[in-house]
């Protein structure tokens, strides 16, 4: 895949009621020609009950977003895919997401990546859980080297059970996880469900 820009946004809205803001950011994503809606996640544990995650895919490096009544932007990051996602495909598999959020210098980006990927191949092939990683997004634009930057990871499981049996991973994976933690300052994990189009 060429190169594929993503954006990612936490909103807040006046009440926990999201229905109807759900809607409307999909009616927005459908008129805009800028950009394709990839997903919206609504939060388990992490993200407050008023808030949605909505990430958008865009070959531009930005996405037209339009400002909405009633919603506050919390934080929005301008993003790259790295080894995943392959695809621009919007997101449509019920499950636990994990929005993992890592902390490191710039300089890292590319090796935390590489261990990433890497750890994935033995990661992914385990019989006792399953789990998938969707996305790893590292910034749009270039940063000095010593700046410190976010890498976005997201990652589906079928259920919370294979989400915490993955802890204990085989030891080739956990050894890349260990080396790419070392890597980082800090990271946070925030446990979402995708929100799917309503039929």
């Amino acid at each position: 895949m060429k190169d594929q820009y993503f954006t990612k946004r936490v909103l807040s809205y006046p009440t926990q009621d999201l229905g109807a803001p759900e809607q409307m950011l999909r009616d927005a994503y459908a008129m805009n020609p800028a950009a394709d809606l990839w997903g919206i996640w609504q939060g388990v544990f992490g993200l407050a009950a008023n808030q949605l995650i909505v990430v958008s895919s865009h070959s531009d490096s930005t996405d037209g977003w339009k400002a909405f009544h009633d919603c506050e932007v919390e934080a929005v990051w301008e993003l790259k895919a790295t080894a995943r996602p392959q695809s621009s495909v919007p997101l449509d598999r019920s499950g636990v997401y994990v929005f993992r959020d890592f902390w490191l210098p710039y300089q890292h980006v590319d090796e935390a990546v590489e261990l990433s990927r890497a750890a994935w191949q033995t990661f992914e092939g385990a019989e006792a859980y399953s789990a998938q990683p969707m996305g790893l997004f590292a910034p749009a634009h270039a940063l000095p080297d010593s700046q410190e930057c976010v890498l976005h990871l997201l990652t589906w499981y079928p259920d919370f059970r294979s989400w915490e049996t993955s802890r204990q991973s085989d030891p080739a994976a956990m050894r890349r996880f260990i080396a790419r933690r070392e890597l980082t300052r800090s990271t946070r994990a925030v446990a979402t469900r995708l929100l799917l189009p309503s039929e």
